[in-house]
């Protein structure tokens, strides 16, 4: 357990999550623990906020659903005040399912949502990416599918409500190849592509609830 009342000195943390009741309940939970922390919704806002308070921590989500994503964030930070300590808060197992290819700076603290259990994991995130000590995430639970690189592009994909079309426009492909990898997909994922529930749907609610990672 975190003993916040050894704390010599006030921490300052920006949170950045594009769902607001994420980001309030995040906020909260430092707040409780003595660490002021103000929150935003979007990658520029956030970095505004950080330019503004020059924190010690900032705690980000990935996937913003447009502009800058959470790892463009962290990589601004890094480069411009190498000082703050960096986590990520996300849903997803692997930074890949939730932006591109998923590339993070070093030191990054990696936490996935569904198992900070308590607010004593985050702030020992936090605590641990301020000082730069080594952090161990939570084992993932058991029910995790596990799926290649190219099949979590277009996991991202099919979770955003690409067509089968737009990602062989996004991936330079057929729209046969797509459907062949699709395939592939649903059955790395344990999906049944002949069940009478819609295996994109079923595959997309998966990748929602964190229960996909790369291999």
């Amino acid at each position: 357990m975190t003993d916040t009342s050894a704390r010599t000195r006030t921490l300052r943390a920006v949170v950045a999550d594009d769902d607001v009741f994420t980001a309030s309940m995040v906020a909260s939970a430092l707040r409780s623990t003595g660490i002021e922390t103000a929150q935003a919704t979007s990658a520029a806002d956030a970095w505004e906020i950080i330019a503004e308070v020059e924190p010690n921590a900032v705690v980000t989500d990935l996937d913003f659903g447009g502009g800058d994503s959470g790892a463009e964030l962290l990589w601004r930070v890094h480069r411009e005040q190498p000082w703050v300590g960096l986590v990520v808060l996300t849903s997803h197992l692997s930074p890949q399912l939730a932006v591109g290819d998923g590339t993070l700076p070093p030191s990054v603290v990696y936490l996935v949502k569904s198992q900070v259990k308590d607010v004593d994991v985050l702030v020992a995130a936090v605590d641990a990416a301020i000082v730069g000590g080594d952090h161990q995430p939570a084992e993932p639970d058991d029910d995790v599918r596990t799926v290649t690189r190219a099949q979590a592009e277009v996991l991202r994909l099919v979770a955003s409500g690409a067509s089968t079309r737009r990602i062989a426009a996004e991936r330079g492909t057929s729209v046969r190849a797509v459907e062949t990898m699709l395939g592939r997909l649903y059955t790395a994922l344990g999906v049944d592509a002949d069940e009478q529930a819609n295996p994109r749907v079923t595959a997309a609610r998966l990748w929602q609830q964190g229960r996909v990672r790369i291999r």
